[in-house]
């Protein structure tokens, strides 16, 4: 399955409800190989991720998301990957710079999510970004270290149906609008 860019861009949103069917080890990676491809400052690539796809891990992973009755939907989802920050990215831009490489480290992982979002949909796999994570559990149910600021949800839509986006007009976007300049 392949789709153009503007078409992925029009299909690809947060779904809520998989199917049954599982996602295998390969695919996952074919999508992160994709996603790895994401522009980062100064190639620094300040992105980690873990992946869980097996029936136990998910049902571990889904602890550390799923507290106080949060995101119940995810009890359907297939796989999950989790974004960790590269905490070792300390590298200086230069000395007339005033800022380091951290700087742009949460910017390089939105970009990283983005492009992986749309790889998996370009693989027919669909996706939901959770924004919220129990980081301390999940380090501790995995043995992990480091800071995990969200986890995209993962599996076959159940009901694949495109809904029909809401989206500003550009005048409310582009803040020096100018429609006769059209």
């Amino acid at each position: 399955m392949s789709y153009s860019f503007n078409e992925l861009i029009k299909i690809r949103q947060a779904y809520r409800s998989f199917s049954d069917k599982p996602i295998a080890k390969d695919l996952l990676y074919d999508i992160i190989a994709m996603a790895k491809n994401a522009p980062s400052a100064c190639n620094s690539q300040p992105w980690r991720v873990y992946i869980t796809y097996t029936q136990e891990e998910n049902v571990k992973m889904r602890e550390s998301l799923q507290d106080n009755g949060r995101n119940v939907f995810l009890d359907t989802a297939k796989a999950f990957i989790a974004v960790y920050k590269n905490e070792a990215i300390k590298l200086n831009l230069g000395a007339e710079s005033k800022f380091s490489l951290l700087h742009f480290v949460e910017y390089d992982i939105g970009e990283f999510v983005a492009y992986l979002t749309l790889a998996a949909k370009n693989k027919g796999v669909d996706s939901c970004i959770i924004g919220w994570v129990n980081n301390e559990k999940l380090n501790e149910t995995f043995s992990l270290n480091g800071k995990c600021d969200l986890v995209i949800a993962l599996g076959y839509a159940k009901d694949d149906k495109v809904r029909t986006k809401k989206r500003k007009d550009l005048k409310e976007i582009i803040i020096n609008y100018k429609e006769e300049e059209l």
